[in-house]
């Protein structure tokens, strides 16, 4: 009796978009009876015959459905503005960390005027210590917010004397472009709708589990070469995604302890 190879599981939920439109371009090759080697082609063109059992309209909608996402996913990657967005971001962050780790340096300056303007902004600024790490719509807020306090009577001249008057209105610039782009962007979806990524991903989901289980069940049912190079690529397709995916999560956490660990020194008091 021959040996029965199950698919394994590919926990399709945890991707992210593009991570998913990537999985789907090769897993539609594997369909079309190639390799799974093409990353990202732009069309997906399926063999009419049936050699994996799957019925011919369920490879007409999962082609559809990958046309849609597709466009959907182009749409978020492609935004002119989520580029700046995140190059704007970085630099809010590193002067946001600038302004309050200076401030909180200065309290324990040997020079008398710098100490007390110093004390005086740290009561300003305490509360907003570590908001670099804040969602971005959060930082936008809580720099606004600084930025108000340090506009109130003796904050300028304290600010002044500890030459940081030119950073506060850096600050202050990059804030106000960061919030103008994102303005920018929900007007553009909303100018140009395409269906979310989400919806689509559900019914791809069911297309997804319906055709491997016909394939699964040819393979058992009928065996043939074709159904064995099928399921044997499959899983290693999934095994790669997976790879790849705990490989992205290990840096960023990487990457979201580096960004704490600098916000945080030096040590605050």
């Amino acid at each position: 009796m021959a040996k029965i190879t199950k698919v394994k599981s590919a926990y399709l939920e945890r991707l992210n978009n593009a991570e998913y439109r990537t999985f789907m371009a090769r897993y539609g090759n594997l369909l079309a009876g190639g390799g799974g080697d093409s990353e990202s082609p732009d069309e997906i063109s399926f063999d009419p015959n049936d050699p994996l059992g799957i019925p011919q309209e369920l490879r007409t909608a999962f082609a559809a459905d990958f046309a849609l996402l597709t466009d959907a996913v182009n749409q978020s990657s492609a935004s002119e503005e989520t580029a700046q967005m995140s190059a704007l971001d970085k630099e809010r962050d590193d002067l946001l960390i600038f302004i309050t780790s200076t401030i909180t340096q200065m309290t324990k300056s040997p020079l008398a005027a710098q100490r007390t303007a110093a004390e005086k902004l740290y009561l300003a600024v305490k509360p907003y210590i570590g908001a670099a790490r804040l969602a971005n719509l959060q930082e936008t807020a809580a720099i606004e917010g600084l930025l108000v306090d340090l506009a109130k009577d003796g904050m300028p001249e304290a600010l002044a004397t500890l030459t940081l008057t030119e950073v506060v209105a850096s600050l202050k610039e990059r804030n106000r472009q960061y919030a103008t782009l994102t303005e920018q962007r929900a007007n553009a979806k909303a100018d140009t709708p395409i269906e979310s990524a989400k919806k689509i991903r559900l019914r791809m989901d069911e297309e997804y589990d319906e055709m491997t289980t016909y394939a699964f069940a040819q393979s058992v049912v009928k065996p043939t070469a074709t159904t064995a190079t099928f399921i044997n690529r499959l899983n290693t397709l999934i095994d790669e995604t997976n790879a790849l995916y705990n490989q992205r999560i290990a840096q960023a956490r990487a990457a979201a302890a580096k960004k704490q660990a600098d916000s945080e020194s030096p040590s605050e008091i």
